[in-house]
């Protein structure tokens, strides 16, 4: 049985179909460009919980740039808080169970600088200079329990130091699930938040 193939001599249905294929060849490039932005470059990421309340909620939709690039203080990260990072009774540093999780924090203090929490005044000093956190509504303090750090702390070098905005509730690096974060098991910088649509921004 023969096995036939037949073509259109409509000149109008030629040029249809090669327009058609000029199209598709030229939209598959920017297709393929955001898969590779989506698999390397960037990332999509969810918020779960109020530690960074106010500036984020509960399951806002947040963009991250996920190319290694050293944090600076201010910025808000996703961790990979699968291990902790404490100081031993000899002063060096060593790696503690975590909290096996993904977390969404704000980086305090970098490599080289000293950090002090002073809970009275319920104020973060960096260097001996006192912050104005105006991202929080909270005041700091120190927790009663499972303290991470003895204050003043010095910063090592690859390292940060990482609160939530909602101090009250947060977990983070006051506690010793959390402690240093090294700058390696950060996932990414949040630049926007994508969702809820109205509230769709830059986050600071």
């Amino acid at each position: 049985m023969k096995e036939y193939v037949i073509f259109s001599r409509n000149p109008k249905i030629h040029k249809f179909i090669g327009e058609f294929l000029d199209i598709a060849g030229w939209a598959i490039i920017p297709i393929q460009i955001m898969v590779l932005l989506f698999a390397y470059v960037f990332q999509i990421a969810t918020v779960k919980g109020d530690s960074m309340l106010p500036t984020l909620q509960d399951t806002d939709k947040l963009l991250v740039f996920q190319l290694n690039h050293r944090p600076n203080s201010g910025d808000v990260v996703i961790i990979n808080a699968e291990n902790s990072v404490l100081f031993g009774q000899d002063g060096f540093l060593y790696e503690s169970d975590g909290l096996h999780k993904s977390i969404v924090k704000r980086v305090i203090a970098v490599g080289g600088e000293m950090l002090d929490i002073n809970s009275e005044e319920g104020i973060i000093y960096i260097n001996g200079e006192p912050q104005e956190e105006l991202y929080t509504n909270t005041i700091t303090q120190l927790p009663n329990t499972d303290n991470a750090f003895t204050y003043p702390v010095i910063i090592p070098e690859g390292f940060v130091f990482v609160m939530g905005d909602n101090r009250d509730i947060s977990m983070d690096s006051r506690y010793a699930e959390v402690g240093l974060v090294a700058e390696e098991a950060i996932e990414g910088i949040v630049l926007l938040r994508l969702y809820p649509l109205e509230s769709i921004g830059i986050i600071k």
